[in-house]
C-alpha cells in the first residue's frame, strides 16, 4: 500500500496539498492529481499537512482515513479577548489547598502535543510529580546544589529557615525531559511544550510559575537528576509548578515598551 492514496473523486485537483508540504515531496500529474515523489516515503516528516489542508479529505498518509481526524476547531474568537487572555497569564507563589486531577494536568498536556517541533520531531517528554512527600524532597535536593554552589545564598537561607521557596509549596510539579544524546537538539521543543501547557493551564483555571531553581539544578547537580529517574540519555529541559492560585490578580503590570527594530 502506498504511503500516499488519493481518492481521485474526492480529490479537487486543486494542488493545496502540494503547496502545503513543506519538503516539496508531491507533485501533480499530468492529470493534476497528487502524486508522491521518488523517494518521498522515507524522507517524509508525517507533519501532516497535507492531510489536513485537503478541503475534501481525499488524501491518507500512512493509511489514515482523514475522516478520523478530529475538525479544527471554528468558534470565533476576537482578537483583544484573545490578547488579552495572553496578557492576563500571571506566575503564581500562592496556591490554595485543593488538588489538581490528572484529568486537568492531561488535558492541558494534550494541547501542549499541539506546539511547533522541528522537523516534526515531537521529542518531549512528560513528568509530573504528584506528591507533597515528593515535592519536599525535590525541593530539597534544589537547595543543596545552591548550597554547594554557592549561588543563591538568599533563597538557601529562606528554605533552611523553614520558607519553601524552591518550589513555593505548589501542589504539582510538570517536567519536560527528553533524549539529550541524539543529534536534534531538544531544547526548544520542550520550551515551546511547557509554554503551550502553561497557556492551556490557565485557560483551566489553573496556575503556573517556571521552576528555574530546579530547572538549574536538574542540569548540574546528579542527585537531583538521579532522584527524577528519567530514562537514560534524558536531561530536564523546563519544569512549571502547577496547582489552583490562591489570589487573583486584578490588574495587567507595568511592562518595559517593546523595542523593535525592523529592517
Amino acid at each position: 500500500m502506498p504511503f500516499i492514496e488519493i481518492d481521485e473523486q474526492l480529490c479537487a485537483r486543486d494542488g493545496i496539498c502540494v503547496a502545503e508540504c513543506p519538503l516539496d515531496l508531491l507533485e501533480l500529474s499530468s492529470d493534476k492529481i497528487p502524486v508522491a515523489v521518488a523517494g518521498a516515503e522515507t524522507a517524509c516528516l508525517r507533519c501532516g499537512h497535507c492531510i489536513v489542508s485537503c478541503p475534501n479529505g481525499a488524501l491518507r498518509l500512512d493509511g489514515q482515513d482523514p475522516a478520523g481526524l478530529p475538525a479544527v476547531p471554528r468558534q470565533p474568537i476576537e482578537p483583544d479577548a484573545a490578547i488579552g487572555f495572553l496578557a492576563s497569564r500571571r506566575s503564581t507563589r500562592n496556591w490554595k489547598d485543593k488538588n489538581v486531577s490528572r484529568e486537568l494536568i492531561e488535558r492541558a498536556i494534550d494541547a501542549a502535543r499541539y506546539a511547533p517541533s522541528g522537523l516534526n520531531m515531537q521529542p518531549v517528554h512528560w513528568l509530573v510529580v504528584e506528591t507533597a512527600e515528593e515535592m519536599r524532597r525535590l525541593a530539597g535536593l534544589t537547595a543543596d546544589f545552591l548550597r554547594q554552589s554557592g549561588t543563591m545564598a538568599r533563597f538557601v537561607e529562606a528554605f533552611d529557615a523553614g520558607k519553601e521557596v524552591i518550589l513555593r509549596g505548589a501542589p504539582r510539579l510538570v517536567v519536560a525531559h527528553a533524549d539529550a544524546e541524539g543529534w536534534y537538539d531538544p531544547t526548544t521543543d520542550c520550551i515551546l511544550a511547557l509554554a503551550h501547557f502553561e497557556l492551556a493551564a490557565h485557560a483551566l483555571g489553573l496556575g503556573t510559575c517556571w521552576a528555574g531553581l530546579f530547572m538549574r539544578a536538574a542540569r548540574h547537580w546528579p542527585p537531583l537528576a538521579q532522584a527524577l529517574d528519567l530514562p537514560a540519555g534524558h536531561k530536564v529541559y523546563g519544569g512549571l509548578m502547577l496547582g489552583y492560585p490562591k489570589f487573583k490578580s486584578h490588574r495587567l503590570p507595568p511592562r518595559r515598551a517593546a523595542r523593535i527594530r525592523y529592517q
